[in-house]
């Protein structure tokens, strides 16, 4: 159940970018919501799904979930790539993030913003009205329950993959610093340990 929530941002997310089939989608960040917005948009039938993350093991992982290519933002600047995306989802809340990804979106393409920042970010306001994007965030949903159930239950969206620690009630401490290790996606505590 805990994890149905980031799946309904998910989803929220998908229907603010109109993400469907043949949409070519750029996400950036790789940490738990942009994993399970990258298997919304592969349920949706999207034809490429670009993440780019800095940690190794979250590309990896976002591999496996159906992103179609993983870029190191350290060693490729995603604006300079020429990949002309429909839709780029901003859930990193990275200023040079979203700054290289709105340069990475079409003419008439859409940007969506999932994460919040630390603060205010510059935007290239030329290359928003010069390539008219629709800009959007996110900060609330509603009516995706449905969905998200649906998603879960016919096994196009894997939820399970998402969980990296499984800790008990007494770990509750060890959890909540374990998810600042690379590679850790989502702890979950368990008050019962034999419920796993």
């Amino acid at each position: 159940m805990s994890i149905l929530e980031p799946l309904s941002v998910a989803i929220a997310t998908a229907q603010k970018g109109r993400i469907t089939i043949g949409t070519r989608v750029l996400i950036t960040g790789a940490g738990p919501i942009r994993i399970i917005t990258a298997q919304v948009a592969r349920a949706y039938g999207t034809s490429e799904i670009i993440i780019s993350d800095v940690s190794p093991a979250r590309r990896a992982q976002a591999l496996l979930v159906g992103a179609t290519r993983a870029i190191d933002p350290l060693v490729e600047d995603i604006a300079t790539l020429g990949l002309a995306v429909d839709v780029f989802v901003d859930a990193s809340g990275a200023a040079s993030a979203v700054q290289s990804g709105l340069r990475a979106v079409r003419a008439g393409g859409i940007v969506v913003l999932v994460r919040m920042g630390a603060g205010e970010i510059a935007l290239p306001i030329s290359v928003i009205q010069n390539r008219e994007l629709i800009v959007t965030g996110i900060f609330r949903y509603a009516n995706t329950w449905p969905t998200a159930i649906d998603l879960v239950s016919r096994g196009l969206v894997d939820l399970d993959s998402l969980v990296t620690g499984h800790f008990d009630l007494d770990q509750v401490d060890a959890a909540l610093r374990s998810t600042t290790q690379p590679g850790v996606l989502k702890s979950i505590v368990t008050p019962n340990p034999t419920a796993r």
